[in-house]
């Protein structure tokens, strides 16, 4: 047997959606917020190590040796990374040369 909903019952509706709608948003966002709060500090640089340039070093050979000490990041991004810190355009560098190694991490 269907029961329909009164009048009284449907304009209720809209009422008790809306509030739900946005307390679930704002559990979302507020949850989101949490985690980014908690995870957010890991790509923080928290000091900047010098590094003398070797002959044979490469930038790439450098942020593989690096990434794993000082960040939380492929060597990959790492090496963008030492590109964007010291305004250098290419991977080149020079030996006798100083560049700027960026740390993410607390413990070192």
């Amino acid at each position: 047997m269907k029961r329909k909903l009164s009048e009284k019952a449907i304009r209720r509706i809209p009422i008790l959606i809306i509030p739900t709608i946005f307390f679930v948003l704002y559990f979302c966002l507020s949850f989101r917020w949490q985690v980014s709060a908690e995870y957010g500090g890991l790509n923080e640089m928290t000091s900047v190590e010098s590094l003398l340039v070797e002959k044979g070093d490469t930038l790439s050979a450098i942020s593989e040796r690096y990434a794993p000490e000082y960040s939380y990041i492929s060597a990959k991004e790492y090496m963008r990374d030492i590109l964007e810190l010291n305004n250098l355009h290419s991977e080149y560098i020079q030996a006798g040369k100083y560049i700027l190694l960026p740390n993410y991490r607390n413990e070192t």
